[in-house]
């Protein structure tokens, strides 16, 4: 035991005394990183979390429940902008459709009020009246012109010739008033019953313009629910087909039984509510033919993967830098070994909450290359790989907000904060020298500056925490 404590007094005192040698030496003098004061482009930039996008997205809703009938794509399928990705059945428009047919003709039976004012009557019995006359009177004038044959004195006869035509123009006359009378008579009684019809038709239309409004309105959004029934793609894209609705299994058993039997066109929506057992709350798996769909059901989105973009969130502080057209490199955490570029297409107007709890910025960058050598770098091979990026991966950006050229760049590290100003320390003589700076563009690795300092000398990047005026330090 005494000889374990003897061995460390020994230890001790061989540390005390090689500290007492390198203080005497002047090996501590502080420990420093410098580098050198260069000239050339100081680049800053802002850097931002971000996730790769589609250039375009939309999500197609069902407009009506019902049931799906036939699928015309498949999961991941190329698709043109207009063509018909799902269709469905549902009873919930044919009964729409048959309450507006309904609704139309029952409208459309009001009104035609005809009112008979006896103007046919009136011609009648004036007819009758004439009728009358022409037996009473034709045959007596007939026989007297028979009985003028007779007279042989011609004065006599010419007489008498004269009388009967008198007689007869004055029945013919009577007889003419008659039919004059009669049928001026029947007009008038036409004209007033004609008016009387058109004022009682002209009330009931306007009495009953509500109701045919509300009938071709219930039309109307008959055939938009109908033409609902048949889903297009909005645009040229890749689809992702949605979820089925969810059910506990029945009813899609149910509904996939009825597909093969041919009686999609039943409304699973519409039994749900009246068979027990269709409606549950598991997830409906992903849409297939016999899957009933509800109003306002995601079917499928489309994706136009014909150019990729990132979307990032900046900073609520850096955000005011950021403008359309600004340079940016992308970095993807799928695709570690490259450097993808990008070129800022907006800045969004409104902040919103990220992630880490702060306000951001969106900003959408789009791809337009791949940083490296061209020569090792075939240009249809970039191409292609611009095409790899999948939707939703994380990446980062920097985006180049500013390039300045400068005579002096110094490292960013090297600048310090001291009395109100900023102060870099050069190594001069194997001493710490504080030079006073103003500093212009910061770049994530240097800062161009103006002051007391040259290309080529060294200034102080670490280890400067506790330095002073002429401390003599010593560089790695």
């Amino acid at each position: 035991m005494v000889r374990r404590s003897f061995c460390v007094r020994a230890s001790l005192l061989f540390l005390a005394f090689t500290l007492l040698v390198s203080a005497c030496f002047g090996d501590d003098h502080p420990i420093v990183g410098v580098e050198p004061v260069v000239s050339g482009e100081v680049v800053a930039t802002v850097a931002a979390p971000a996730r790769v996008d589609a250039a375009a997205r939309q999500d197609v809703g069902a407009a009506v429940s019902g049931v799906v009938v036939a699928l015309e794509a498949a999961d991941g399928d190329t698709v043109a902008g207009g063509q018909t990705i799902v269709r469905l059945e549902s009873t919930q428009v044919e009964l729409a459709q048959r309450q507006a047919a309904a609704a139309q003709a029952a409208a459309a039976e009001v009104g035609g009020i005809t009112i008979e004012g006896g103007s046919h009557a009136t011609v009648n019995a004036a007819q009758q009246v004439v009728d009358d006359l022409d037996a009473s009177s034709r045959p007596m004038i007939d026989d007297a012109r028979e009985r003028l044959k007779e007279i042989e004195d011609p004065q006599q006869r010419a007489a008498a010739e004269a009388a009967v035509a008198a007689v007869e123009s004055t029945y013919l006359n009577t007889r003419a008033a008659l039919l004059a009378s009669a049928h001026a008579l029947a007009e008038q009684q036409a004209a007033v019953t004609s008016s009387l019809s058109a004022a009682l038709n002209q009330a009931v239309e306007q009495a009953t313009a509500g109701q045919r409004a509300q009938a071709q309105a219930a039309a109307a959004a008959a055939t938009q629910q109908a033409e609902g029934l048949s889903v297009a793609a909005a645009f040229d894209g890749i689809i992702s087909l949605g979820d089925a609705a969810p059910t506990d299994g029945g009813a899609g058993a149910l509904a996939d039984q009825m597909a093969r039997s041919g009686a999609a066109s039943l409304d699973i929506q519409g039994l749900s509510g009246v068979l027990p057992g269709l409606a549950g709350a598991e997830g409906g798996g992903t849409l297939r033919v016999g899957a009933p769909v509800t109003a306002g059901q995601t079917l499928f989105t489309v994706y136009d993967l014909s150019q990729r973009y990132v979307n990032a969130e900046v900073d609520e502080i850096d955000a005011p830098q950021i403008t359309a057209g600004q340079r940016a490199e992308v970095f993807i955490d799928a695709f570690p070994e490259e450097v993808f570029e990008g070129v800022v297409e907006s800045v969004a107007v409104e902040a919103v909450s990220t992630e880490t709890g702060g306000i951001g910025y969106p900003v959408r960058v789009r791809l337009v290359g791949v940083a490296g050598d061209a020569a090792s770098t075939p240009e249809d091979d970039a191409e292609a790989l611009l095409d790899e990026p999948l939707v939703g991966q994380t990446a980062s950006v920097e985006i180049v907000t500013d390039v300045v050229a400068s005579n002096l760049i110094v490292a960013s590290r090297a600048l310090l904060r001291r009395d109100g100003g900023t102060i870099i320390y050069a190594l001069r003589d194997g001493r710490a020298a504080p030079v006073e700076v103003q500093v212009g563009t910061i770049g994530e690795d240097g800062a161009a500056v103006s002051g007391d300092l040259e290309v080529g000398e060294q200034v102080i990047v670490t280890g400067y925490e506790d330095l002073e005026n002429g401390t003599e330090v010593r560089t790695r």
